[in-house]
């Protein structure tokens, strides 16, 4: 089993702490570092491929395109609303829409879940974009496929077309031992109506809250926030106060 493991965190600067909430009582805008503790880890698992972004940044990339099937798992720092977006394929030559030289219709299969409860589901956005073997016919294997959009990933990017995801069991979808081995509990596997010839297919979900209904703070202002400078003995000055030469060295 091959997994890869990301760590997308901030090790620098100062943040604003949001918390969902008012600023602290008496004015002020309470600053401070996040910590591993405020990321959530999301377990990805595809068939075959995917790549997945988070509030418009580019967030994981499957690092092995056909097999053996690998769950990604990332932490991350999450923001809500949080809009997901996923480009997920099978390994289907591009001009037949079969793998393994031409001999075998392949299927798709998608599955995700968050630390904060968020899991993929029917409620999903997904459209094909690349399609194949037409209507099943593996003596003369065509494929279809359709523009992909530039910002298909953008928060502000209008899916509200598109059809809900179809859920799979995991008898239809067939997880490898990976799968097994990582937590996706609650969650379902997604494709679009044909698990089988749609080979190119982007997902889209909005979070608009916790699942969990924990309540966390807000590290989306990383590069609009004056960090403190160290204080004398090398402590840090109180929360909102800029160091005298405005440069926080």
């Amino acid at each position: 089993m091959k997994r890869a493991i990301v760590c997308l965190f901030a090790c620098w600067g100062i943040l604003v702490d949001n918390s969902h909430a008012q600023p602290p009582a008496g004015g002020g805008t309470k600053l401070r570092k996040p910590s591993i503790a405020d990321t959530v880890r999301a377990n990805v698992y595809a068939d075959n491929w995917f790549v997945l972004y988070i509030n418009g940044e580019l967030v994981a990339v499957d690092s092995i395109k056909f097999i053996p099937h690998n769950v990604v798992s990332v932490d991350v720092l999450p923001a809500y609303p949080m809009t997901i977006a996923v480009m997920a394929r099978d390994n289907a030559d591009p001009k037949t829409g079969m793998e393994y030289a031409n001999t075998n219709v392949g299927d798709g299969g998608f599955i995700l879940k968050f630390g904060d409860g968020t899991v993929t589901d029917a409620t999903w956005k997904a459209k094909k974009y690349s399609w194949g073997p037409i209507d099943g016919d593996v003596k003369n294997p065509r494929v279809e496929s359709v523009a992909v959009p530039e910002n298909w990933y953008a928060v502000e990017f209008d899916d509200s077309s598109w059809a809900n995801a179809k859920e799979y069991t995991e008898a239809e979808i067939d997880p490898k031992q990976p799968y097994y081995d990582a937590d996706f509990a609650g969650a379902k596997f997604i494709w679009t109506d044909d698990v089988k010839l749609d080979n190119t297919v982007i997902f889209r979900h909005v979070v608009d809250g916790p699942p969990d209904g924990k309540l966390r703070p807000d590290f989306t202002n990383l590069n609009n926030v004056v960090p403190e400078a160290p204080g004398p003995g090398g402590k840090r000055p109180g929360p909102g106060r800029r160091p005298p030469d405005g440069r926080g060295n």
